[in-house]
């Protein structure tokens, strides 16, 4: 009995799964760099696209004016054509109201027996009429493109700005499980080709970086920039207390009399594309394919950036070699 006893309760003790270990300090760090580096992309096709919803809001304000203009030369032409057909009609008065609502004046005054007496100058007028109709519908449907493209941009970034922030949630979720003194590791762990959120060079100055760039424009730029180190990093924000990467670079160089987009890609294109052979302070620094984060060159293989949420502006060693580099000035 006694042995059986024992028996049952050791069965008791014995564990009936093996409980899955604990994640180490270097998985939770990898987890969370990859999903600060989705986030990071994530932002970006917000910000692209809110860039390119703004170009397509000018087109189509721009289209709007045009309509309205077309709509008064289209009553214009129609009274014009109205006097012309009183004028010269002969089997009877044709009423320019009649005209001025018809959808298709020339069929109503083939019907009328009219057309075929129209002088010269009344078949000039008709085709005014034709043409600005045209122009009419042909703007009326650029319109209902553009609107339809406005909404798909906005459901773009309604659906990227939910992917941000459901992978910035997630990582500080992973940051959660973590005692404080390995979150801090975790934390000042990022380098080479992840988002890091401090590392190596994340305490280095701006101190006198500017001296050497080459341009005035350059040299403001970076002034601007280092003037925002210790401002935090918010996804999508231009300051004027906190950035994003482009947001950083945008006004850095907006300071600089240099307009530039809010976004990373868009920045890429600008300027004059160089090798990173070339880099000089003040150039851009683009990190990721396709492309997610963007900084400003100062020099010795540093940068200034805005790196990623939960992190600050700061000036650090570059994280990689830059997938692009150009140079605005």
């Amino acid at each position: 009995m006694i042995l059986l006893a024992l028996a049952g309760a050791a069965v008791l003790a014995s564990p009936t799964a093996i409980a899955a270990p604990n994640p180490s300090v270097d998985d939770v760090r990898k987890k969370v760099e990859k999903l600060r580096q989705d986030a990071s992309q994530a932002a970006e096709d917000y910000v692209e696209t809110r860039e390119k919803l703004k170009s397509t809001r000018v087109k189509l304000k721009q289209a709007r004016k045009q309509y309205k203009e077309q709509e008064q030369n289209l009553a214009d032409v129609k009274e014009q054509v109205g006097l012309l057909a009183a004028e010269s009609y002969r089997k009877g008065e044709l009423s320019t109201l009649e005209l001025l609502l018809s959808d298709d004046p020339k069929t109503l005054l083939a019907q009328s027996g009219y057309l075929p007496s129209l002088s010269d100058r009344q078949a000039s007028a008709l085709a005014d009429l034709e043409k600005v109709q045209q122009n009419l519908l042909d703007t009326q449907k650029t319109m209902q493109k553009q609107t339809a493209d406005s909404q798909a941009k906005r459901d773009t970034m309604r659906k990227a700005k939910e992917r941000a922030e459901q992978r910035l949630a997630a990582a500080e979720a992973e940051l959660r499980t973590l005692e404080a003194a390995d979150r801090a590791t975790v934390e000042n762990s990022g380098e080479g080709a992840n988002l890091p959120s401090g590392g190596a060079g994340s305490s280095a100055s701006c101190q006198g970086k500017a001296v050497n760039a080459p341009s005035t424009a350059a040299k403001k730029a970076i002034e601007f920039a280092c003037g925002e180190v210790g401002d935090a990093y918010v996804w999508a924000a231009t300051g004027p207390d906190s950035y994003d990467c482009s947001g950083l670079t945008m006004r850095a160089y907006e300071a600089a009399g240099i307009s530039l987009p809010h976004s990373s890609r868009m920045q890429a294109t600008y300027g004059t594309s160089i090798s990173n052979s070339q880099l000089q302070p003040g150039d851009l620094v683009f990190f990721y394919s396709p492309i997610s984060h963007v900084g400003i060159y100062l020099g010795d293989n540093m940068m200034v950036n805005a790196p990623s949420s939960g992190d600050v502006v700061k000036v650090s060693k570059l994280w990689a070699t830059p997938t692009a580099a150009v140079r605005l000035a």
